[in-house]
C-alpha cells in the first residue's frame, strides 16, 4: 500500500519501484536523524501535509473533512496539545517530527483506517505503509506463529500483531512516541459503550443531527474537489440510508454500484432504490466466482491482515473500474454493529474494536484506498462516540435503528430487510453473548451439531440465497476448487512443519471456501514475505 516510507536514527534503503507509475506522488523529507518519504494519489493533495517549520515537521496521509491548517497545527502542539489530530475528522494518519527535542510522533486514526508498520532495531526506527517492502528493508522474514494461528482461526486479527515477528501495526486510536532509543505507545482515544439514560426523542434527534453531519462531510468534500459521487449500494440498511440520506443533501449526480450474485435480493433491491433515489445505477455480476481465486492481489493490497476472502469482491469489482475522478466513497461499513447491537453490552467494545475495525470491515476500505478514499458515517467520530452510548438493550435486534428510520424516513421503511419488515422484528434471546432470533434457536442448534458431524458445508453450499454463494459456485464450478487446491498444493511443504498443519489440512479437506481462503492467505504471506 502506498502511503509512508521513513526512519529514525537509522539509515533505510526503500525499493519503491512497485510505485513508480506516474499516477503517483513521491515527496521526500530528510533531516538530523529522519528520513520520510511519501507516496501518495493524487487525490485530496491539499489534506496530504508536508509541512516544515522552523521548530517541526508534519506529514499527513488520508483525506481530512475537518481540521487545523498545518501551520495552526503545529503551534497547537508547540504549545502542549501533544494529540492536536484527536480533534481531526476524516481518513488519517500522519507524523511530526519535533526538532528541538528530537522527538518523532506517529499516529493512526481513531478507528485505525489507515495501514502503517512500524518495527525497532538496535540502530533505530523504521516504518512503512507497505508491509512486504518493509520486512525487504529491514531483513525481518521470521514468521509469527501466533498470528498465523490467529487468521485460521477468525481470519484476521484485531491486534497490533502481523504475520513478521517484531513488525507491529499502528492501530486504532494510537500513537507512537519515539525519542533516542526509547519507543512508547499511546492510547490517545478509546470509544465505551457506558449507556446514558435512555430518552428515545432525544437519542433519535441526536442520532440523526450527527449522522447527517457525516454524510455532509464527504459530501462537501467531493464537491469542494470537483470528484464525482461513485457509492457503493447494497439489499442491506446500511448503505441504504447513507444513499438516502446522502440523496437529500446535494443535487449534484450519484452514481451507485452493486455487486452480487444475479437475482439475489443484492441485485435486486439496490437497483430499485436507486432508481426511486434518482441516481445511476452499475451492476456487476459476480455469477460463477471465478474471481476468488486471485490470492495475491488481494494479500499484497491488504497488508495480509485479513483472510484474502474478506474482501475479495469489492477487489474483483476495484479492479474494473476508472478511479481518477472519483472522489471519497461513501460506505455504510459497521452500520449493523454500531445501530443494531449484535452482542450485550459487557463485550460489544471488544467485539468492535477487533471485528468492526479489523476484518470486513477493514479489508475492503483498504482494497478503495488503493484508489481513493473511503468513509463510513457509521464509523465517524461523532457518531460513535454518541450512539454507542444508547444502551444495547435498546439498540439489540434493531429496534433503535428501525424507531430512526420510521421516525425520520419512513419512505426508506418500504422495502424489506433481510426479508423482515422494518419496525417488526422477531423476538431475541441472547446465548453466549450473541443476540439470536428466538426463532432461530432450534436452526442454530442444529447447525451447530451438522458442523461437528462435518455435514453443515455440504447443506452450505445448496444454498443459494446468496448474493456470492461461494461453495454453491463449486460445485457448480469444479474449476474453482481445482484452482484453489493448486495454490494449497504449490505451498503446502512450507507450513508442513508448523503445529498448525493438521488444522489446514482439515481445512483444505472439509472446510468451506471462506475456510480455505485462511489457509491460502498464511501460504500467500509465506512466499511474498519470504518467512520462515
Amino acid at each position: 500500500m502506498h502511503g509512508f516510507f521513513g526512519s529514525y536514527g537509522v539509515a533505510t534503503n526503500w525499493d519503491l519501484s512497485t510505485y513508480s507509475d506516474k499516477s503517483f506522488i513521491i515527496r521526500e523529507h530528510c533531516e538530523k536523524r529522519i528520513k520520510v518519504t511519501q507516496v501518495t494519489l493524487s487525490q485530496f493533495l491539499d489534506d496530504k501535509y508536508f509541512t516544515e517549520t522552523d521548530e517541526c515537521f508534519l506529514a499527513v496521509e488520508g483525506v481530512l473533512f475537518e481540521a487545523d491548517n498545518p501551520s495552526d497545527a503545529i503551534q497547537r502542539y508547540l504549545k502542549g496539545e501533544i494529540t492536536f489530530w484527536d480533534s481531526w475528522r476524516g481518513s488519517f494518519c500522519g507524523l511530526l517530527y519535533d526538532k528541538r527535542t528530537d522527538k518523532l510522533l506517529i499516529f493512526n486514526d481513531h478507528i485505525g483506517s489507515k495501514i502503517l508498520f512500524y518495527t525497532q532495531t538496535k540502530e533505530g526506527f523504521i516504518f512503512a505503509s507497505d508491509l512486504c517492502i518493509l520486512a525487504t528493508a529491514v531483513n525481518a522474514h521470521t514468521l509469527n506463529n501466533d498470528y498465523a494461528l490467529t487468521m485460521l482461526n477468525e481470519g484476521f486479527s484485531g491486534t497490533a500483531q502481523t504475520f513478521i515477528r517484531g513488525i507491529f501495526r499502528i492501530i486504532a486510536g494510537q500513537y507512537l512516541c519515539i525519542q533516542g532509543s526509547q519507543l512508547i505507545s499511546f492510547q490517545y482515544h478509546h470509544f465505551d459503550n457506558t449507556p446514558y439514560v435512555y430518552n428515545e426523542e432525544e437519542m433519535l434527534k441526536e442520532t440523526d443531527r450527527l449522522f447527517r453531519q457525516a454524510v455532509a462531510r464527504v459530501i462537501k468534500k467531493n464537491e469542494q474537489e470537483g470528484l464525482r459521487h461513485f457509492f457503493p449500494l447494497s439489499g442491506g440498511l446500511d448503505s441504504r440510508m447513507t444513499q438516502w440520506i446522502a440523496r437529500q443533501l446535494t443535487n449534484q449526480p450519484i452514481t451507485n454500484f452493486t455487486f452480487s450474485q444475479t437475482g439475489h435480493y443484492d441485485h435486486l433491491l439496490p437497483q430499485e432504490i436507486s432508481r426511486t433515489l434518482g441516481n445511476t445505477w452499475q451492476f456487476l455480476p459476480l455469477d460463477g466466482g471465478e474471481y476468488i481465486t486471485d490470492v495475491d492481489g488481494v494479500c499484497e493490497r491488504t497488508g495480509w491482515l485479513v483472510n484474502y476472502m474478506l474482501p475479495i469482491e469489492i477487489d474483483y469489482f476495484s479492479r474494473q473500474q476508472k478511479w481518477h475522478n472519483t472522489g471519497v466513497v461513501l460506505t455504510g461499513i459497521n452500520g449493523d454493529n454500531i445501530f443494531a447491537a449484535g452482542s450485550a453490552n459487557e463485550v460489544e467494545m471488544e467485539r468492535i474494536y477487533t471485528q468492526g475495525f479489523s476484518g470486513y470491515s477493514l479489508g475492503s476500505p483498504l482494497i478503495m484506498q488503493y484508489y481513493t478514499e473511503t468513509y463510513s458515517p457509521f464509523c465517524d467520530v461523532d457518531v460513535l462516540d454518541y450512539v454507542l452510548h444508547v444502551p444495547t438493550s435498546k439498540r439489540r435486534n434493531y429496534y433503535f435503528y428501525d424507531r430512526w428510520i420510521l421516525t425520520y424516513y419512513p419512505e426508506a421503511a418500504q422495502w424489506h430487510h433481510k426479508y423482515m419488515k422494518i419496525g417488526h422484528r422477531p423476538k431475541m434471546i441472547t446465548l453466549l453473548g450473541r443476540n439470536i432470533p428466538l426463532h432461530e434457536v432450534g436452526k442454530r442448534i442444529v447447525m451447530s451439531i451438522l458442523k461437528r458431524l462435518h455435514i453443515y458445508d455440504a447443506y452450505r453450499a445448496t444454498k443459494k440465497d446468496s448474493m456470492n454463494p461461494y461453495d454453491f459456485w463449486v460445485i457448480e464450478n469444479p474449476a474453482i476448487l481445482e484452482q484453489i487446491h493448486l495454490y494449497y498444493n504449490k505451498y503446502c511443504n512450507l507450513i508442513s512443519q508448523y503445529s498448525w498443519f493438521d488444522i489446514c489440512k482439515e481445512k483444505m479437506r472439509i472446510g468451506t471456501i471462506m475456510e480455505k481462503g485462511k489457509v491460502l492467505t498464511i501460504q500467500s504471506a509465506i512466499v511474498h514475505l519470504n518467512l520462515h
